[in-house]
């Protein structure tokens, strides 16, 4: 017989399997889970290479070695795959010149403040993240 000061229930249940290591996966669960990362692998290259709207499924699948049914089992189409890989969803065109915009606005204000913390990285976040300027367009500028 235990009594409270040997033995508390509380203080054991964080010392369990679970809380101490992940669960372990059957051959199945396992396989599941590499047939999913391979489709989101050769979906991120796809959609970096091509982009969103010329990407296709029939590629994808090609990309990771299975069938287009492979795909589907994991994702329920492209565009939840395209979220899955980057956290949100194709932008339109429309967007993505508006997002461009905002960006470049955005970086030309932040540069009054470029001696404040944090500001510098900002700024070479936005820079990395916008298409550059073409030629004439940046010689106009």
């Amino acid at each position: 017989m235990m009594d409270g000061a040997t033995f508390s229930p509380a203080a054991n249940t964080a010392n369990t399997v679970d809380a101490e290591e992940p669960k372990r996966l059957n051959r199945r669960q396992a396989a599941k889970v590499r047939t999913r990362q391979r489709v989101f692998d050769s979906a991120e290259t796809l959609f970096k290479d091509v982009g969103f709207e010329r990407a296709t499924i029939r590629a994808i699948a090609k990309g990771a070695g299975m069938s287009t049914g492979a795909v589907f089992a994991n994702f329920e189409d492209k565009t939840a795959l395209y979220v899955a890989v980057f956290g949100h969803p194709p932008l339109t065109p429309e967007q993505g010149r508006e997002l461009v915009v905002a960006l470049r606005r955005s970086h030309d204000m932040l540069e009054a403040f470029a001696d404040e913390e944090g500001v510098p990285e900002l700024l070479a976040s936005i820079k990395a993240a916008l298409p550059p300027l073409p030629v004439k367009a940046a010689a106009d500028a």
